[in-house]
């Protein structure tokens, strides 16, 4: 049976979205980072003054999608991890889960991204529905660095975010009660043994677990103890009571 999410604050989330998406692309500290940002956030404001969704839509997803790569660079040696494991570099996890997970971030929780990149995601799911602590786990120094500019300018207080620079593989998940990750591996090769490592991780732990997986590749290795009550093709989200 699918789960069906409570939409009833939709279009009140989606605006805090966009306003926080343009406090982000018009800050002069992220402009002088990122200097095209204009380009995206320009054209989604004068979209908004008509009444053509599908154009809007497009705006800000383009908005979402270039903010989203900001700061996305590696250096040798971090690339040389994560091609390593198969790794995948910073693809977007889209909108959606951002607005489903209202009903599943407690004030108490804390929150992980495994593969947080610049820590849009991470950043969001605070901004939205502030909880105790979100844990961003990144390999990328220059995202964490650009991320921490993100976080100054959304006004996130420096205890509310964990920033966590190594390998996935070496970060203990035991105190988090939501992880959110896009498939950080292919599923080939040294990429099983991600999963592998990931699962055995999920599998032992004694506490409940809500997972939002994108291009999910946990479902073959998580145990019984977890049940998907919600797939789409894009989102997987799996709960352990």
């Amino acid at each position: 049976m699918e789960y069906i999410f409570d939409e009833t604050h939709t279009k009140a989330k989606t605006e805090l979205i966009r306003n926080a998406f343009f406090a982000l692309s018009e800050s002069p500290e992220i402009q002088a980072e990122v200097s095209n940002l204009k380009q995206f956030s320009d054209p989604l404001r004068t979209l908004l003054k008509s009444n053509n969704e599908d154009e809007i839509e497009i705006a800000f997803l383009n908005l979402y999608c270039e903010l989203h790569r900001a700061g996305s660079t590696y250096s040798d040696d971090e690339r040389q991890i994560l091609d390593n494991k198969k790794g995948y570099f910073n693809h977007p996890g889209g909108i959606s889960p951002l607005l489903k997970a209202e009903s599943f971030i407690k004030p108490e929780s804390i929150v992980a991204d495994l593969g947080a990149g610049n820590g849009l995601q991470g950043l969001m799911f605070q901004y939205l529905y502030p909880h105790q602590k979100t844990i961003q786990i990144e390999l990328s120094a220059e995202m964490i660095r650009m991320g921490k500019i993100f976080q100054k300018v959304l006004k996130i207080p420096e205890s509310k975010i964990s920033w966590v620079q190594d390998d996935i593989l070496n970060v203990s998940l035991d105190e988090i009660d939501f992880l959110y990750l896009y498939r950080p591996s292919k599923p080939i090769k040294s990429g099983i043994k991600l999963y592998e490592k990931i699962s055995h991780d999920l599998n032992s732990r004694q506490r409940a677990l809500t997972i939002f997986s994108i291009a999910d590749c946990l479902k073959d290795y998580l145990n019984v103890d977890y049940k998907i009550f919600y797939t789409d093709g894009h989102l997987t989200c799996f709960e352990k009571k």
